[in-house]
């Protein structure tokens, strides 16, 4: 006695069954798992993270460096809006070479308390592109009431880009 094949099953129907439960599974997860704004610092040689943090909408974190000259400290902040980074404001003490001249329209510089502030600014960068300090620099992140020393995250020397992502917990997880 001969079987025959019904219609509609084998391999064939199978591979497609299991297809469309992956491509809903995948379809799934992109629209559930959410992405969160998150502040990150990749080195540039290697686009590896070395450091990242989520981030609210309008929270603002800062830059403290030495200067190379002066060698008193500058702080810059920054402002998060719509997923990029917004110099806000920079506190110098010395104001000379490799300090701003000019203040851009709308912006005020404001001499207190022995320190030189330029407040209102506006500067909008879709990223930060710096080198971390070799020598005397020392560029701290400050975020969230912590300090953390660039230094401690990449090699002096090392280029980095710090800039704002839309990362999930998967990203998190898996590192990339």
């Amino acid at each position: 006695m001969l079987h025959r094949k019904q219609p509609g099953s084998g391999k064939g129907r199978t591979s497609f069954r299991l297809f469309s439960l992956l491509l809903l599974i995948a379809v799934l997860s992109i629209l559930i798992i959410p992405l969160f704004p998150t502040l990150v610092i990749r080195d540039n040689e290697t686009n590896r993270i070395v450091w990242s943090s989520r981030i609210e909408e309008n929270s603002t974190f800062q830059i403290r460096w030495t200067h190379s000259i002066h060698r008193s400290p500058v702080v810059e902040t920054y402002l998060i809006q719509n997923g990029q980074i917004l110099l806000s404001e920079l506190t110098f003490q010395d104001y000379g070479i490799g300090m701003e001249s000019e203040l851009a329209p709308g912006e005020q510089l404001i001499s207190q308390d022995g320190q030189f502030r330029i407040v209102n600014m506006n500067r909008v960068f879709p990223a930060l592109h710096l080198f971390i300090g070799q020598v005397r620099a020392n560029h701290t992140l400050l975020f969230a009431g912590g300090e953390i020393p660039l230094a401690s995250l990449d090699q002096p020397g090392a280029a980095v880009t710090i800039q704002v992502e839309k990362r999930s917990i998967l990203n998190e997880i898996g590192g990339y």
